[in-house]
């Protein structure tokens, strides 16, 4: 800090002396590195050591398997996309021509 600073200013000064000695105040012995001890390590690395065993659960358990209760064969579904030769087209007649049959009256709840 400059001189003059500190004359022209009385609460630098007061910085200025009172600083370095807080800092000493706060100020710790350096404490020395800590020495690990490597037997841990030593042990890890062993491939007999004895480890706990894996508690391994999948977070697929217990959820449902898909909306289909069973695979359908796919020959069949083969060939029930071959009855309609000219794809969509076929497909929309056969739909309609599937509404107009009556369907079955549903059974009334009581």
């Amino acid at each position: 800090m400059n001189v003059h600073v500190c004359f022209l200013n009385p609460r630098a000064w007061l910085l200025a002396v009172l600083l370095p000695a807080g800092a000493a105040a706060h100020a710790q012995a350096p404490t020395p590195y800590p020495r690990l001890d490597p037997r841990p390590t030593e042990q890890a690395a062993d491939p007999a050591a004895p480890v706990p065993p894996a508690l391994y659960t999948s977070a697929f358990a217990g959820l449902p398997s898909g909306v289909e209760p069973a695979l359908d064969d796919w020959k069949k579904a083969n060939a029930a996309v071959g009855q309609f030769p000219r794809g969509h087209a076929d497909l929309l007649k056969w739909e309609q021509a599937q509404g107009a049959q009556p369907a079955a009256p549903a059974a009334k709840k009581p």
